[in-house]
């Protein structure tokens, strides 16, 4: 089969597409004919060792697929050959894919194969932070760049909740867009005073909920603008390294901060029951993806490009054909 592996050299590094074997599903696997997938910040991750769970380089990145299951290993029951799926995977970027049963999933009805394969990372990821934060009706949650596809997918997720919803980024016209998306309001981490900002928002008594992508700088900010009892979800953080806290002092105030990763949380909620929630949301209109363009994935290094200079609001999908 054709895939897109990454090949590192002492001058850098370089996507190519290239002949490799085809997986077979093993036991309690599905194997995915891949039509469509989806693009995100984790794609352009370029550690040369291998962290748990990926190939050694060179390796096939991407997480999101869209496609049909080609066939199914052992003790597989409730996948059969010409399902129409959804799935989170590692090494996406690939004829064929490999996936947990349980993270596969029913596209919702209606929807396209490219606008389906924008959802599970960014939508599965927004969605676990606010149960691992426990979100409840009435608090405010802000969801840090808006632009970005967990913040795309976080401000309409927060508001179907039942929360009051703020949101940041780093130019008034993608703070606009979040709003439009369904955040009360906003504040430009380029040229505003994020702490202040967020304190005035909400009369002096801070934010109840955090679900966090920038670090750096804005997560030091953030954190000072915290609710009695507030939480901080961590997901990534690329724009450098925060500063030091304690965690006593936060206890003090009840409040904590806690890394979340998709592939750890999603593989627990073996009933779906939050993909039940979203689709049924996505399905009434309440939830909507934004794909900003869909390139052919032959083009993958121009799509990671324009994700990496922050061209995308939402996300890009390659089509694979």
């Amino acid at each position: 089969m054709k895939a897109i592996r990454i090949h590192f050299a002492e001058d850098g590094d370089e996507l190519r597409m290239e002949e490799v074997p085809q997986p077979e599903p093993k036991a309690g696997e599905v194997l995915i004919k891949t039509q469509a997938i989806g693009v995100n910040r984790a794609d352009l991750g370029r550690r040369r060792t291998a962290s748990e769970g990926q190939q050694e380089p060179p390796r096939i990145p991407g997480l999101d697929v869209a496609g049909v299951v080609e066939s199914v290993g052992a003790d597989v029951t409730n996948w059969r050959p010409g399902d129409q799926v959804i799935a989170l995977v590692r090494s996406a970027y690939a004829e064929y894919s490999v996936a947990d049963p349980v993270l596969t999933y029913r596209p919702p009805e209606g929807m396209s194969t490219t606008d389906a394969a924008s959802l599970p990372c960014v939508f599965f990821t927004a969605w676990y932070a606010f149960q691992m934060a426990e979100l409840k009706p009435g608090e405010t949650a802000l969801i840090h760049a808006a632009g970005s596809g967990v913040g795309m997918a976080g401000i309409q997720i927060a508001k179907a909740l039942g929360a009051r919803v703020l949101t940041s980024a780093g130019s008034d016209e993608r703070v606009e867009r979040g709003r439009q998306l369904g955040a009360e309001a906003g504040v430009n981490y380029s040229t505003q005073n994020v702490t202040e900002t967020l304190l005035g928002l909400t009369d002096g008594r801070g934010v109840d909920m955090v679900l966090d992508t920038v670090g750096g700088a804005i997560f030091d900010a953030t954190l000072a603008a915290l609710a009695q009892g507030g939480r901080v979800v961590t997901v990534g953080g690329h724009t450098g390294q925060r500063a030091q806290y304690e965690d006593q002092d936060l206890a003090r105030k009840g409040q904590w901060v806690r890394a979340m990763g998709v592939f750890n949380e999603a593989p627990v909620d073996v009933d779906q029951r939050g993909w039940t929630q979203m689709k049924s949301w996505f399905e009434t209109g309440e939830l909507r993806t934004l794909v900003q363009e869909v390139i052919p994935w032959t083009e993958a290094k121009r799509v990671q490009d324009l994700l990496a200079n922050r061209g995308v609001f939402g996300k890009v999908v390659m089509e694979v054909g």
